[in-house]
């Protein structure tokens, strides 16, 4: 980028006026910034008019992933399974990869569950499948084509598979694509014929390691590693391939930053054992990553976590340099500290980083800033992000109060063009925290002095909706679309009395407390939310929103949005057997456009089995003269316990479940109460009675404790189908009786 900018402490606070003063240093005018919203940041082209990213469709319902251009809008790509992995692009947005179902079960490891650790032989498999995702290519021409993962072979004596393997649902993970499309880095599972124990391998699991996946050649290879490597994973690529960079790790210093140059590997940081990935840009000649002061300190004399450049020499080494850190986040009231960074860009002159930070005291605490770091930015000091654009250009929409941006995705290859996530946070309620905050995604051009301005273009529309369960934050149609901020949006329904005619809505600025009674939240955001406390209050119906901005406006299709009435059982009751002062339970789930679904437990003696009575929490005392505790009677899960007392005895289940949309009941199922007290049982000891008493007494338990612990007196122990006289021969099967009736079960 070729804009003067001065070069200014974070920690002044500038007015208006002291900026304006202060950019009397520059020899050219500062350069307006542009917010083009996208609804996609995933990934950029290297030319910044291009994004790629997922969208939710309600109507699959899942993730799609689609494509914006800048001048021609969206377009989506075929396939179907996506939204648990990252997507990546190449630099022209043409070629694609990400983790996709592993359908054409590469290494028939769709069904493997592994081996027995004692045995070896292979684990009986789950039915259905639990198919995990594997790295995928797209091209138009190609379609999605499976990678395949690390090689995997079959021993000829055990006939155990080893190598590439699974574990939960993952083969592989494709963390990049290269600029020119052709190779996919990231980290494989793989598994030893032998665990270091010396018995057989699991099969699943174990080692994680850097590959890559060159499509010209179809060829997936593991990157070398150190010898006291212990796994490693691959997280960037430059342009053609050639330069890969991520980590492997040992068990001294953990994650250990190294870059494979040609298939060469380097440590560059074999000292911070960092978290966070380096990125190479794409021209493959710059590195950009955070150490900690292991690193910093003794390689540059810095106690403190740096950002760090590595400059690529001509015999293949890399030279590192200090740029320095974002200072503590002022938020006001105090200063959080500098708590966990990473880089997620750097340009392909390597003059441009971006990132993202959290400040704060714990997890908790935290607040999300991305940064950036220039040369010509703030005398070469890494930035907060929100405050360099406040600074080039205080009275930009882009920092007026509507948004915060909380992230930043990519940016193309001259540095201009940042993809950023954000949210709207402008505020429509009092107080102020009673607007619904949503988030977005776009593209900020620092530089938007040539950017056009771009109309509103919708990418998804609003779905049809049909709600059954009640939430407090209400039933959600959402709208993705693209435009030069600032955009505004109007959602309207259909006059349900006038057919054609379409009404504004007023925000409600409830809150959404549970159980609270509200019509809509978010009238003006890409989110609008419906009220359904009391069975949706006749909200239902068509919807539809405008999107408008200073370069024209575009109207959604109608979303029909329905509440269903009447209560939904997705979960029966099971019948429950249990044993005298044994607890058994069982549940019944339902669902309502309610929030005041109340459920209740009844039950029946199976003489008069349509006489039920409701349970209360507490002891019950049934037809048959049973006392049951009986925990969640009002409640999903219901717990019941017959008193060490109680006989035999069969009754009838059920639940009640009542609605002001509409009553419901569930199945009725049985309850078995079995009488399993042990019979006569004792324990027989010095100076009791050789004959059970058939009361199991405190002296019993310490007459048994002393025996088990080694005491060296004859005892015994009594129950059902033994003999009523003590043999004094102490066995298994005597523990076992004593067991069974000491915690009441038989």
């Amino acid at each position: 980028m070729s804009i003067t900018r001065c070069r200014l402490s974070p920690r002044r606070a500038l007015t208006t006026a002291a900026w304006a003063l202060a950019c009397a240093c520059g020899t050219t005018a500062m350069a307006e910034p542009k917010l083009v919203v996208t609804s996609l940041s995933e990934g950029i082209s290297a030319d910044g008019n291009k994004a790629v990213g997922y969208l939710f469709d309600y109507s699959i319902p899942g993730y799609t992933p689609y494509v914006w251009q800048r001048g021609v809008g969206y377009s989506s790509l075929p396939g179907t399974g996506f939204g648990n992995d990252p997507i990546h692009a190449s630099a022209d947005i043409t070629t694609f990869a990400t983790g996709l179902p592993n359908t054409s079960n590469w290494g028939n490891l769709n069904c493997f569950t592994g081996y027995d650790p004692d045995t070896g032989a292979p684990n009986p498999q789950i039915t259905p499948c639990l198919i995990p995702n594997i790295a995928h290519r797209y091209t138009t021409a190609t379609g999605w084509v499976n990678t395949g993962s690390l090689p995997r072979f079959q021993d000829p004596d055990t006939g155990r598979f080893f190598g590439g393997t699974r574990c939960d649902f993952t083969i592989n993970s494709a963390n990049d694509l290269s600029g020119d499309g052709n190779t996919i880095v990231g980290g494989a599972y793989s598994s030893p014929l032998t665990s270091s124990s010396g018995g057989p391998s699991s099969g699943l699991c174990t080692d994680f390691y850097a590959f890559k996946y060159v499509a010209s050649t179809a060829t997936f290879t593991q990157l070398p590693i150190q010898p006291d490597s212990t796994g490693s994973r691959a997280d960037s690529v430059s342009n053609d391939g050639s330069v890969i960079v991520g980590h492997d790790s040992d068990e001294t210093v953990g994650r250990r930053t190294c870059v494979w140059t040609n298939n060469v590997q380097t440590l560059i940081d074999p000292l911070s054992g960092s978290f966070s990935s380096s990125i190479v840009n794409g021209a493959g000649n710059a590195i950009a990553g955070v150490v900690n002061p292991a690193f910093a300190l003794p390689t540059f004399g810095i106690e403190d976590m740096q950002l760090v450049k590595w400059t690529r020499q001509p015999n293949n080494s890399w030279t590192p340099t200090a740029l320095g850190r974002p200072v503590d986040y002022n938020d006001g009231t105090e200063i959080k500290p500098l708590s966990v960074w990473f880089v997620t860009a750097i340009s392909d002159d390597g003059n441009t980083i971006v990132g993202n930070a959290q400040y704060g005291f714990s997890f908790w605490d935290r607040v999300s800033r991305p940064f950036i770091w220039s040369p010509t930015i703030n005398a070469g000091v890494p930035l907060d992000f929100a405050t360099y654009l406040a600074q080039t250009a205080p009275t930009s929409p882009i920092v007026q109060g509507d948004i915060s941006i909380v992230r930043i995705d990519g940016m193309s290859a001259d540095g201009n063009a940042i993809a950023v996530t954000f949210s709207n946070t402008r505020n429509t309620c009092t107080p102020p925290e009673a607007s619904l905050n949503t988030g977005d995604r776009g593209i900020i051009y620092l530089d938007g002095t040539s950017v056009p301005g771009e109309a509103p273009t919708i990418a998804l529309p609003p779905r049809d909706y049909v709600s059954t369960q009640y939430t407090s934050l209400g039933v959600a149609l959402n709208v993705a679309a693209s435009g030069t901020f600032p955009m505004t949006y109007t959602w309207q329904r259909e006059d349900p009395n006038n057919p054609g005619q379409w009404l504004g809505l007023t925000e409600a600025c409830a809150g959404f407390t549970f159980g609270g009674e509200w019509d809509f939240e978010g009238v003006n955001k890409n989110q609008l939310r419906i009220g359904q406390a009391t069975c949706g209050n006749n909200r239902g119906g068509n919807y539809r929103v405008i999107v408008s901005n200073a370069f024209g406006s575009a109207t959604s299709t109608p979303a029909a949005v329905t509440f269903a009435q009447g209560t939904l059982i997705t979960q029966q009751p099971q019948n429950v057997t249990v044993c005298n002062a044994s607890s058994g339970s069982t549940n019944a789930v339902a669902i309502s456009n309610s929030s005041d679904l109340v459920q209740q437990w009844e039950i029946a003696s199976s003489a008069t089995p349509t006489d039920f009575v409701p349970l209360f929490d507490g002891d019950n005392i049934l037809a048959g003269g049973q006392t049951v505790r009986i925990f969640g009677a009002s409640g999903q899960f219901i717990s019941l316990t017959p008193s060490l007392e109680s006989q035999a005895g069969t009754y009838l289940l059920r639940c009640q479940i009542l609605s002001p949309c509409g009553d419901a009941t569930s199945d009725t199922v049985t309850l078995t109460i079995n009488f399993c007290r042990c019979g006569a049982s004792d324990v027989a000891g010095p100076g009791q009675s050789v004959g059970p008493d058939a009361e199991l007494t405190a002296d019993d338990i310490i007459v048994f404790l002393n025996w088990f612990f080694a005491g060296d007196f004859r005892a015994d122990v009594s129950g059902p189908g033994q003999s009523t006289q003590p043999d004094y021969d102490f066995t298994a099967d005597d523990i076992i009786v004593f067991l069974n009736r000491f915690f009441a079960g038989c």
